[in-house]
């Protein structure tokens, strides 16, 4: 009896173990090009606005798995809706993707 109850235990720790290494979500990535009217999560570097945007989308229930800043501000004009030259690119789980276009960014 206890050969069979110790035989079942580790089975089902094997099964908890090796289930739970399944992949569990369907990334995307998502981009947004930044205008001269900067996001509000902006900071003075990119290390900052990573961290700030990170904080916000956290905020609002979105997980983003990664986050890259690529470009530089290299546009003088102050309209806004003209490009920086800057990029958000934020990979999630495809469930939120609705919650991310809410933001402004668009599938990659």
């Amino acid at each position: 009896m206890k050969k069979i109850m110790t035989t079942t235990l580790v089975v089902l720790a094997g099964l908890f173990l090796f289930g739970s290494c399944a992949k569990t979500v369907d990334p995307i990535w998502t981009v947004m090009e930044e205008d001269n009217c900067k996001p509000p999560w902006v900071g003075l570097t990119d290390n900052k606005s990573r961290k700030n945007l990170e904080s916000i989308l956290r905020a609002d229930g979105i997980i983003p798995l990664k986050i890259k800043i690529k470009g530089d501000r290299d546009n003088d004009s102050q309209e806004c809706g003209q490009p920086s030259g800057k990029s958000y690119h934020v990979q999630i789980d495809q469930s939120q993707l609705s919650w991310l276009l809410y933001y402004g960014f668009e599938v990659e």
